[in-house]
């Protein structure tokens, strides 16, 4: 970020060169790509007896690393009552072992790292760390323990709970969109997948997580057949495999782990329309989800093309629905897009938009309409491909440059089970796209089966939206 602020105060004072640094500039990031277009990611991995995966990503950063583990499950593989449950393991995680306090362990973090965090999400749970390469095997050894010596202290999960219920409040219970709408499009989106249920939970089955459901719950998946090693940073695999079976060697597996997992029909052929009014809202949005069948996002090469559809379609200031609708008939205040591309069940892709007035809502869905119906004949052209494969190989060095990016860029595709060769060859992958490719693709996503329509509005704009529609 501080590298930015001083390009872009570079750029005003020095108005005599921009466009000739600019030309640079250009140029530069031209040449970097043509040298990096032909490489490998240099990631590679091991497995130990015990089933543990030990992945490394070699970069050239000297002082730091990032490590974390990655345990394979997430909200996708709940029971359905005690949905949530992945989520509070994820925080009982803080709460200390049979040998450190919760009070100890967080010390020991905050020490030795510059940064520490955890996530889940529908596939995975990530623990990671950034700190020198001194400081790895604190780190390692600090898994290791978590890893089988978790304490499910009844304070602490208790404690725990109250602040799961205050997240629940301030993330879902206050805002109107999450409450009344997301949640309703997830239960048809998703008609029997566990994914359809919000990951945070449900305030009575949060109540349900007690210690025996989460100590379940831990000694099924948090085992080392079920789980990876992430280190990004100067370490060669034999040095890493060394240190991770220094602290993860001994430890014996727990179970078989296995995902009991119920997948979604590929479509009902069904269209639905959802329309929520809150005094909380106060402008009028208009958002369209796009059901995608697992079959069309089950390699990295299928995921990409969904990604480029995405931005072409929406996602950016020179995207399709935006040049229309926010430059040129001027109905919308922005356009974008979201998709989740990368999943074992249904992926989505979402078409956001916050309009000018009542009016615009269905003028604006007869655009978008319009432009999905002609995407693949009027829209996807070479150039277009050209283009997004340019950002797709720029995307990629960005990540490339920085650690924490890595790591996570990794466990994600790790997570929905794309290999290590796959991450390694990502701009191969990327290179062998074809226009046919694309048109193909949009011609399986953009279509009406599935597609969920939301429109939100405040009670005074829907009265209005009332009237055009009649």
């Amino acid at each position: 970020m501080k590298l930015f602020w001083i390009a872009i105060l570079c750029a005003i004072f020095t108005p005599c060169t921009f466009s000739e640094d600019r030309v640079q500039i250009d140029a530069g990031k031209q040449n970097a790509r043509k040298q990096n277009d032909g490489q490998e990611i240099e990631i590679e991995e091991e497995v130990l007896e015990n089933g543990l995966r030990v992945v490394v990503v070699h970069t050239k950063s000297k002082n730091s690393v990032v490590c974390g583990i990655l345990y394979f499950v997430g909200f996708g593989d709940e029971p359905r009552n005690v949905v949530g449950i992945s989520h509070f393991t994820e925080h009982m995680m803080f709460g200390g072992t049979t040998n450190l306090s919760s009070a100890d362990l967080k010390k020991i973090i905050e020490k030795y790292n510059k940064a520490s965090n955890a996530f889940t999400a529908n596939d995975i749970t990530f623990y990671h760390h950034q700190c020198k390469k001194e400081f790895l095997d604190i780190n390692l050894k600090i898994e290791a323990d978590r890893m089988q010596n978790l304490l499910l202290d009844e304070d602490y999960i208790n404690r725990e709970r109250n602040v799961i219920i205050e997240e629940r409040k301030m993330r879902v219970e206050s805002d109107p969109r999450q409450k009344y709408m997301i949640e309703s499009a997830f239960k048809i989106l998703y008609l029997y997948s566990t994914y359809s249920y919000i990951g945070i939970g449900y305030l009575d089955q949060i109540n349900a997580c007690d210690r025996a459901a989460i100590e379940t719950h831990y000694n099924k998946f948090y085992t080392p057949n079920n789980a990876a090693v992430i280190i990004v940073g100067d370490i060669t695999l034999r040095e890493a495999v060394e240190k991770v079976k220094t602290y993860f060697g001994h430890i014996k597996k727990k179970g078989n782990a296995e995902r009991n997992r119920i997948i979604d029909p590929d479509d009902t052929g069904l269209t639905y329309t959802m329309e929520h009014e809150s005094d909380q809202i106060q402008m009028h949005d208009l958002d369209t989800i796009f059901n995608i069948n697992p079959k069309q996002i089950d390699s990295m090469k299928k995921g990409l093309i969904a990604e480029m559809l995405s931005n072409i379609v929406a996602a950016r200031d020179d995207s399709i629905l935006h040049q229309i609708l926010v430059d040129k008939k001027e109905l919308a205040f922005t356009v974008g897009s979201y998709i989740d591309n990368r999943a074992f069940d249904k992926g989505r892709l979402s078409i956001s938009m916050i309009l000018r007035d009542a009016s615009s809502v269905k003028i604006a869905d007869k655009v978008m309409s319009d432009v999905i119906a002609d995407f693949p004949s009027k829209y996807l052209t070479q150039e277009a491909l050209e283009k997004e494969k340019a950002k797709l190989r720029d995307s990629v060095d960005m990540i490339m440059d920085n650690p924490a990016s890595i790591a996570q860029w990794v466990v994600v595709n790790l997570g929905t089970g794309h290999s290590v060769s796959d991450i390694k060859n990502i701009r191969k992958c990327v290179r062998s796209i074809k226009l046919d490719d694309l048109k193909a693709a949009a011609k399986q996503i953009f279509t009406k089966k599935n597609r969920i329509l939301q429109i939100y509005s405040h009670p005074k704009i829907a009265e209005k939206i009332e009237a055009t529609h009649n």
